[in-house]
């Protein structure tokens, strides 16, 4: 049997699911190599690059 919930309850449930900011969502990460590596030469900083091949959870 479906409930329906009211704006109040759904707000409630919807904070409880929403996972905490972690420090790497903070970064503005560049999904582009070139600009990235650009990016790198000018600020003088190293290229942090997470290459893997399959499905990201490890189920191929």
């Amino acid at each position: 049997m479906l409930t329906k919930l009211n704006i109040n309850e759904f707000e409630t449930l919807h904070t409880s699911v929403i996972p905490p900011k972690e420090t790497w969502t903070k970064i503005n990460w560049e999904i582009d190599l070139w600009k990235a590596r650009r990016q790198a030469y000018q600020t003088g900083k190293p290229i942090f690059m997470w290459a893997m091949d399959g499905h990201p959870l490890g189920c191929t």
